[in-house]
């Protein structure tokens, strides 16, 4: 009788054990990015910050989460990484499209971006899209940008690089003749650094950004959204963009 107990009340301590760490690890959203992307997401003194990492902090606090736990990941890895399991979710100014969403399952979208073209200041010969024709562009691979150029531009000669930093201080070394990326990239890094130019400011796409959850995780996406939706509603959203982004 006496071990009949012990074992009753070790089946009880690991029961509740297991409740307990259910509801901490409940209490965490573990949120992938890849932090080479400012103002959307870079590392600045050790730790990662943007508008994306303030976006989904406040829409983790909207959940009722008590942490966000940020993992940094190379960007073709990123979605390998969330249908692995590693991380709950995605925000990393991806872009919602066909090829991806056949993949993962996206939020409703966030953000409205597009293409722009950044070249060196003394640049005088490429003023739109179709001067890129016969130059070297550079991108950051298997970008928006590098789908683009590659399906729509045929004399482009593509040179692909590990992020957007390593493709503009290429650009700055004379080793391309431009780089094409996202708007908000493009004029964040022509703003930080005065022998850059952005080329045209209305961009030559449409792309509208998503939060990125693993298929299945249905559960987690529809509180995503409506807490967007409420972030949208009580002024907290534009209160972010503001913070990150001219508005006059």
């Amino acid at each position: 009788m006496k071990r009949i107990l012990v074992g009753g009340l070790i089946l009880v301590l690991l029961v509740a054990l297991a409740a307990g760490c259910g509801k901490k690890d409940a209490g965490v959203l573990r949120v992938g990015t890849e932090p080479g992307y400012a103002p959307m997401e870079f590392q600045e003194n050790g730790k990662i910050v943007g508008f994306d990492i303030d976006l989904i902090e406040a829409i983790a606090k909207e959940m009722g989460r008590e942490k966000v736990e940020f993992i940094a990941v190379d960007w073709d890895g990123i979605i390998p990484g969330l249908l692995n399991g590693n991380f709950d979710c995605i925000i990393s100014a991806m872009t919602i499209t066909d090829e991806r969403k056949a993949q993962i399952n996206f939020s409703d979208p966030y953000f409205q971006a597009g293409l722009l073209i950044l070249v060196r200041k003394d640049n005088t010969t490429i003023k739109d899209v179709e001067d890129l024709d016969g130059r070297a562009v550079g991108v950051q691979g298997n970008t928006t940008a590098d789908l683009w150029l590659t399906d729509n531009m045929k004399g482009v000669r593509v040179v692909r690089f590990k992020g957007n930093p390593e493709a503009v201080q290429e650009l700055k070394n004379g080793g391309v003749d431009a780089v094409v990326a996202d708007n908000a990239i493009i004029m964040w890094e022509s703003v930080k650094d005065p022998t850059l130019k952005v080329v045209s400011y209305t961009p030559f796409t449409v792309e509208q950004y998503g939060i990125g959850v693993k298929k299945g995780n249905d559960q987690l996406l529809d509180e995503i959204n409506a807490a967007l939706t409420k972030l949208r509603e009580n002024g907290k959203y534009d209160e972010i963009f503001k913070k990150w982004f001219k508005t006059e």
